[in-house]
């Protein structure tokens, strides 16, 4: 099960935030507003942001013209979607690397 973060009762009581969610898996995020999910390759998200508040944060994630802002989550989950996003994205950068490296041995050694 991947990863998911929603708004918290409270949150989405005072925030009139409405039903959303979000998961990583693998190499995409999911955002799912009232039901309908969205996926996205992570590579192709290109901004993340989190504006922490006392209690509550929110998320804004753009992808091209869309932008997706998620209110009602607690600023300590809303952290760990941040870190978690991050990682997700380094990883994926690492094996990107990993593999132009591999090819360039290899086209090295063809030569």
């Amino acid at each position: 099960m991947p990863p998911t973060w929603q708004p918290s009762a409270w949150g989405k009581a005072l925030t009139s935030s409405g039903d959303w969610k979000l998961a990583l898996h693998g190499d995409s995020v999911t955002v799912t507003l009232a039901g309908v999910a969205i996926v996205t390759a992570i590579e192709d998200v290109e901004a993340v942001v989190v504006t922490r508040g006392l209690f509550w944060s929110h998320i804004r994630i753009e992808v091209g013209e869309w932008v997706s802002r998620l209110y009602g989550i607690r600023s300590q989950d809303a952290a760990a979607f941040e870190r978690a996003f991050a990682a997700s994205l380094r990883a994926l950068q690492l094996r990107q690397r990993s593999a132009e490296f591999d090819a360039a041995a290899h086209r090295a050694g063809l030569d």
